[in-house]
C-alpha cells in the first residue's frame, strides 16, 4: 500500500512539472492557458515538489504570489501531514501459536524493596551498619544520587523494615519501590505544598 502511494506521488510530480513546463510554452506561443486554479490543485494534491521544480526549471508564475510563498508553504504541510501520520500509537503483533497468560494483580509497589536517600555529609557509613544489623540485602546503589534499594529480610514487614531505617542517622528519605507498568496510562502527579 505505502509503495504504491509512493509510485502514485512520483508521477504525479512528474505530471505536475511537465504541465508547468506545458503552461509556460502555451504562454509564449500566445495559446489557450492551463488555470492557476488547476495548477496551484496539482501541487495540494501531492504535486508540490513538481510544482516547485516546474517554477524553476521553466521560470514560470516565478512573480506571482501565490506559487511564491503558497507552493512552499503547501510542500511544509505535506510533509507536516506525511510525519503526523506515519507515527504509529499501536501495533498489533499475530502469534503462530496460542499463548495462555495468567493475569494476577500487580501491587503499586514492590513487597520487598524500599528505597532510601541519605544526606552526602553524614555519609553511608551509618546506613550500611544499620542494613548490616538489621540483615537486609542491599539490591542496588545509585551511587550518582545517594541513595539504595533494600530488600527486606525475611520475617519482617515492608512498614517495620521502613520504619526502622526511618531513625538511622543520615536517612533523609525511605519510599517504597513503587512499580511501573509500560502498558500502562501516564497518571500526573500533583504535588501540594
Amino acid at each position: 500500500m505505502t509503495q504504491t502511494i509512493v509510485y502514485i506521488l512520483i508521477a504525479l510530480n512528474i505530471v505536475t512539472f511537465l504541465v508547468y513546463g506545458i503552461d509556460k510554452w502555451k504562454a509564449k506561443q500566445g495559446r489557450w492557458r492551463i488555470s492557476e486554479a488547476t495548477l496551484l490543485m496539482l501541487a495540494v494534491i501531492g504535486g508540490s515538489i513538481g510544482a516547485l521544480l516546474g517554477m524553476r526549471v521553466w521560470h514560470h508564475k516565478t512573480q506571482h504570489k501565490k506559487f511564491k510563498y503558497g507552493l512552499p508553504l503547501t510542500l511544509l504541510a505535506q510533509i507536516a501531514l506525511i510525519a503526523l501520520t506515519s507515527c504509529r500509537t499501536k501495533q498489533t503483533v499475530e502469534l503462530s501459536a496460542p499463548i495462555s497468560i495468567e493475569h494476577k494483580y500487580v501491587p503499586e509497589h514492590s513487597p520487598n524493596v524500599f528505597l532510601i536517600m541519605y544526606d552526602a555529609e553524614i555519609g553511608k557509613d551509618p546506613l550500611l551498619k544499620a542494613i548490616k544489623e538489621y540483615g537486609c540485602e542491599i539490591v542496588y546503589d545509585y551511587r550518582m544520587i545517594n541513595g539504595m534499594a533494600l530488600k527486606k529480610p525475611e520475617g519482617k514487614t515492608l512498614e517495620e523494615t521502613m520504619v526502622y531505617f526511618k531513625k538511622v542517622k543520615g536517612v533523609t528519605n525511605v519510599e517504597y519501590d513503587h512499580i511501573i507498568r509500560l502498558t500502562d496510562p501516564v497518571k500526573p502527579k500533583l504535588e501540594i505544598q
